[in-house]
């Protein structure tokens, strides 16, 4: 039974967030990294010079004490993903958070879509005229929320300045090797040659894959919508030659049936694939 829902947690931490204290990081100084509750956060880049055709990668970078966890843009039984205003120079524009494949984080009774010890969010930068001259100014204004055995909502002011100044340029390799990690654990599309499926029972949705290989015997399926799939409820598996079935538990909240399933797929081996399972009804429950 799904105890807190994503909703109800929001309004908590919308209630928390106007105590006066509870925003540990809040700071009209804009930094490039600061430290908060049980976490830290920063901007880094993955090259110093944009790219008008590839535009420039930057990275939010988050570091978690251990034990705590952020979320992903679903956060499953309870919690809020990160959220972000950006504050570019005129002609550039900053698309979505591109999120990588998340980890269940068990909160019993709970089970939560996150991640812990270190997650970077990568985000592309587009120009759409001349470069500003001088110093370029990238800011963020961060909010997300930290959890353990309690949630605890954080926000920060970040600033990165291009061309970069030092010790940051000398950071330079390794923030591009983090934010390229990153872009890599993002879900790529399925393969064409895959087959997807999905039927509707009385209290379960049954989701298939015919693959190109043997099916293994081991997946994940993380739903991008809330409310659909109770998160806490185990995910049963059945591989059978190249075909894989995972059956998955209605939530409580579910008011309507969806037209498909929309999520991420993700395997042992780290892959991680973006797929949308159309729904129809079991005939065979006729």
């Amino acid at each position: 039974m799904q105890m807190i829902s994503s909703v109800g947690l929001w309004w908590v931490a919308v209630l928390v967030a106007g105590l006066p204290g509870t925003w540990a990081a809040g700071s009209d100084a804009a930094l490039r990294q600061v430290r908060a509750q049980h976490s830290s956060v920063e901007l880094i880049v993955a090259d110093e010079e944009p790219d008008r055709e590839r535009g420039l990668w930057i990275g939010v970078r988050f570091r978690l004490d251990p034990g705590w966890h952020i979320y992903w843009k679903n956060p499953g039984d309870s919690g809020l993903p990160p959220s972000v205003n950006w504050q570019l120079p005129p002609g550039v524009r900053a698309a979505e958070f591109e999120w990588p494949a998340p980890e269940r984080i068990p909160v019993d009774p709970l089970v939560n879509y996150g991640y812990s010890g270190e997650a970077v969010l990568p985000v592309r930068l587009t120009f759409s005229c001349e470069f500003p001259s001088g110093t370029m100014k990238i800011g963020a204004s961060l909010r997300w929320l930290v959890c353990h055995e309690t949630c605890i909502p954080d926000k920060a002011s970040l600033q990165i300045l291009l061309p970069l100044g030092e010790p940051d340029r000398r950071q330079l390799p390794e923030w591009r090797r983090q934010v390229m990690e990153a872009r890599n654990k993002v879900p790529r599309p399925l393969p064409k040659s895959w087959k997807t499926g999905a039927v509707s029972r009385a209290e379960v949705f049954v989701i298939s894959v015919r693959m190109d290989r043997p099916a293994p015997e081991k997946a994940l399926f993380f739903p991008s919508d809330v409310g659909q799939v109770n998160d806490s409820a185990p995910q049963e598996v059945v591989a059978v030659g190249r075909d894989l079935k995972i059956t998955l538990r209605k939530s409580d909240q579910l008011s309507s049936e969806p037209r498909a399933l929309r999520g991420v797929l993700t395997f042992p081996t780290g892959e991680s694939y973006a797929a949308e399972f159309p729904l129809r009804p079991d005939e065979g429950a006729r």
